[in-house]
């Protein structure tokens, strides 16, 4: 995120932005590193999308930018951004355009069709599609499909992560929006993580990788939130981590999806 970029938002006045949720929090890093209030942008809704993210995410964009934060769904092999949608006035879950695109929900290994409100993998067949249609296409997403609300269509809950994000870490399963959910629970924390997954001896250890916020940089607040998150892992997951608190801007941003697992256990 340049000074540049950041200025585009407050020159330009624009009402809705439209970027992942992860480089819309490097915006509004960048903005108070410039001393610029970003509740006071012109921003009044921001549709994000391309990664899984959280309710506990959705919390801090909105209260940090003072605007509403919703969820779009979409896929490149299918017709990008815009399968699914977030209605502003619920926030409920995406409803999927159904007249244009038929969605299922199966178990991963079995391919079995699941009944909605059960969770699984996310299958399209595209209805209209002309030039590339595709059927039953699955997605790798893991969801569920629940009634409409604000929408006669359908609704897709958030994404929770990917079958083949998942990490089994000694017998456990889990997802990065599991560590991103207690993350934001820590007072001291901030949503910039990473899940470094290592194996020194003979068994899998994972490191989170965490930013502190400005305001707890100090090395007895980063000791705390160290103890404090490795905690909450443990009772929340049941898995026992290492966590690293760094000092704010350490962990890399990316201007797409960012990075939350680096695996060095040389592909065994």
């Amino acid at each position: 995120m340049t000074e540049r970029q950041a200025r585009l938002i407050v020159d330009f006045e624009p009402d809705v932005i439209m970027v992942t949720p992860s480089y819309m929090l490097a915006i509004v890093d960048e903005l108070e590193r410039q001393g610029l209030d970003p509740r006071a942008t012109s921003l009044k809704v921001g549709i994000f999308g391309a990664e899984p993210w959280t309710q506990e995410m959705r919390d801090e964009i909105e209260q940090r930018l003072d605007m509403h934060a919703v969820d779009i769904y979409g896929l490149s092999e299918v017709i990008g951004p815009g399968v699914a949608n977030e209605c502003v006035e619920t926030k409920d879950g995406l409803h999927v355009w159904e007249d244009h695109f038929y969605p299922e929900v199966i178990d991963p290994r079995s391919g079995e069709v699941l009944p909605d409100g059960e969770r699984g993998e996310l299958v399209f067949t595209s209805l209209t599609k002309e030039a590339l249609p595709v059927i039953r296409y699955r997605t790798g997403d893991l969801t569920r499909l629940l009634p409409g609300t604000a929408r006669t269509m359908r609704r897709m809950e958030k994404v929770t992560g990917r079958s083949d994000d998942m990490i089994i870490l000694r017998g456990v399963n889990l997802f990065p929006t599991q560590v991103e959910e207690l993350i934001l629970r820590v007072p001291g924390l901030s949503p910039h993580f990473q899940l470094v997954l290592s194996r020194p001896k003979r068994l899998d250890e994972m490191t989170v990788r965490v930013e502190a916020r400005p305001d707890a940089a100090g090395a007895d607040d980063r000791s705390r939130c160290e103890h404090r998150l490795a905690a909450l892992i443990k009772q929340t997951i049941g898995v026992t981590v290492s966590v690293d608190v760094l000092e704010p801007e350490l962990i890399e941003r990316s201007v797409g999806k960012a990075t939350r697992i680096v695996d060095l256990r040389g592909g065994e």
